[in-house]
């Protein structure tokens, strides 16, 4: 359901996710103590029918783009290795090159590997994304445009860090280590004569280092961030920005940035939508920083309109007199879009504009009040799709046929995870459902779909957002209301991939007792020798219904799938 990427987290609210799945792994591979694996096979007896049941599936996970036909071919150039070290199934995406099907499917069989594809993942329409509301934002007309009009120009105080009392910037109401590791530069600004520089930040015993003013907002309204910085040696190169609030949720702002250790003055761009808050506090700095320098200079916030609008039935569109006279798309003004239009690109320089028709209503001077729905970005470039707009489905259901007359897979692996933005938008809403009610309604339509498709077919779905222990919990991201209950949802076919290995098993009972049966989703990129899938596994033992596990790499790490292997299933010969 969402683009994927390696990012961090950015709110104080107790949450597991993507960015956890690496920390998880590693800690659990810290934690034991136990010797390196020999490198060559170990000598094992048969296994028992309840260990064979145990590591009935043995997975290697590619996240190739199959319709590439040359990351085919490296794809089907791991197999030899895989069946050597045990796999029985590999985990792929089903949009692959029709050209290149068959011989993917015909490596496969030869070398007994089941194909699992990965279906769900998102609509074929950009518009179809999840989107927050905003509402009464003002335009103004100006023959025959209107244009957006923020209420207020610039939320910010001092951001250009020119109004200073030695090393303090006045405005501002916090300010770490004065003096120590927040500074007032006189020799390097990108405009004026001052900036703010941080340096040495490892000097605060947490590596705080953050400058923090608070801000008003409007209601539901979608702000736009600026601000220019340079590096020099900054060690880890992680600055973050944050809007963060006194309400439950504690955040509005997610979006995260990248700058390199050493850089030039570059300008940052961000957006976030302020739902129902009134007021916030914005944080420039580190909350972990060790060395290095970093420069901030002309930091905005200003109000924006229409930026990345959706059009969809579910994200509807209205523009409105001041006395709530309601125009009409067509006859008092164009159809309204983005001509900029990219979910994954959140800024690219300035509002849409609304064209008026000749025969308007609206007349020069007029004051709209415009209402739309826009995406939002969680980290550098995550976000998902609606959960209920019918065409939705549709397009899963396509997706399914597709990968079906081309792969046959053995099974479809549903990529319902890490949803970080539900129930915003006017057609979720109108479901009358919690966040978990639909979430539970959508995996169940989904699930449907398949077995239409292949009634003999397997079908599996990430553990996260149906874990109480995981992600399905209260206020996580930007979820509108309770994810809890979403697990409701799964039938007793829908197999787990349990991804949480940092719990050790802990939450491989919550499923068990709902009659599911999993696989351990490792390696992730760290457990170099298979420890931490091992003790994973024997945390789990007295769990019924552990079915396999499966080798997971985000960043195409192949080198330890078979010591890998050993650890987790222990032979090669089942």
């Amino acid at each position: 359901m969402a683009l994927r990427s390696l990012t961090r987290k950015v709110c104080f609210v107790p949450r597991i996710d993507f960015i956890s799945r690496i920390f998880i792994t590693a800690c659990a591979v810290a934690m034991l103590v136990s010797p390196a694996v020999d490198a060559k096979p170990q000598t094992t007896k048969p296994p028992s029918p309840q260990a064979a049941s145990r590591t009935q599936h043995r997975w290697l996970f590619f996240t190739s783009d199959l319709t590439d036909p040359k990351q085919v071919d490296q794809m089907i150039a791991r197999f030899p290795a895989a069946q050597t070290a045990g796999y029985n199934g590999v985990v792929c995406s089903a949009v692959v090159s029709a050209d290149k099907a068959p011989a993917l499917r015909s490596a496969a069989k030869q070398y007994g590997l089941d194909i699992i594809c990965t279906v769900m993942g998102g609509a074929h329409d950009r518009n179809y994304v999840e989107g927050v509301p905003v509402k009464d934002t003002t335009y103004v007309v100006h023959g025959g445009t209107a244009i957006h009009q923020p209420e207020t120009p610039n939320l910010v105080q001092n951001g250009d860090f020119e109004a200073t009392a030695d090393n303090k910037f006045l405005g501002w109401a916090w300010q770490d280590d004065i003096g120590v590791t927040t500074f007032a530069d006189h020799d390097f600004a990108h405009g004026g004569k001052t900036s703010l520089r941080m340096e040495s930040i490892g000097k605060n015993a947490n590596g705080l280092c953050r400058i923090v003013q608070p801000i008003k907002l409007q209601p539901h309204r979608q702000y736009h961030i600026s601000v220019w910085v340079k590096t020099e040696n900054l060690s880890p190169a992680v600055p973050e920005i944050k809007v963060l609030t006194n309400t439950p949720q504690n955040c509005v702002s997610w979006q995260t940035f990248h700058v390199d250790a050493t850089q030039g003055w570059k300008q940052v761009d961000l957006v976030f939508n302020s739902f129902d808050e009134t007021a916030a506090n914005v944080y420039l700095g580190f909350w972990g920083g060790k060395s290095g320098k970093i420069w901030w200079d002309d930091f905005k916030i200003e109000e924006i309109g229409l930026v990345n609008v959706l059009r969809r039935p579910g994200c509807p569109v209205t523009v409105r007199a001041e006395d709530g006279t309601l125009y009409r798309e067509g006859h008092d003004y164009e159809k309204i879009f983005d001509p900029q239009f990219h979910p994954w690109i959140p800024w690219r320089g300035a509002s849409p504009t609304i064209k008026l028709t000749s025969d308007s209503r609206i007349k020069d001077g007029d004051r709209l009040r415009v209402s739309y729905y826009h995406p939002i970005t969680i980290y550098e470039d995550r976000i998902n799709f609606c959960l209920s707009e019918p065409k939705i489905f549709d397009d899963w259901r396509e997706d399914v046929k597709r990968a079906n007359e081309l792969l046959h897979p053995a099974g479809f692996f549903m990529s319902h995870d890490e949803l970080r933005c539900l129930n915003q938008c006017a057609q979720c809403r109108s479901m009358n459902m919690t966040a978990g009610e639909l979430l539970a309604w959508n995996v169940r339509k989904a699930a449907a779909i398949i077995r239409d498709v292949r009634p003999d077919a397997s079908i599996w779905v990430w553990n996260d957002m149906f874990d109480p222990m995981h992600n399905a919990v209260d206020h996580y991201y930007a979820v509108n209301g309770t994810l809890v209950g979403s697990w409701k949802g799964l039938d007793k076919d829908v197999g787990i991939v349990n991804w949480n290995g940092g719990l050790m098993g802990k939450n491989c009972q919550f499923f068990a007792d709902l009659g599911l049966k999993q696989i351990l989703s490792g390696y992730y990129d760290s457990d170099e020798n298979g420890d931490a899938i091992r003790q994973w596994m024997d945390g789990a033992k007295s769990v019924p219904g552990i079915t396999g596990a499966m080798y997971t790499t985000w960043e195409s790490k192949y080198g330890a799938m078979a010591p890998w292997a050993r650890q987790a299933w222990g032979s090669t010969k089942q």
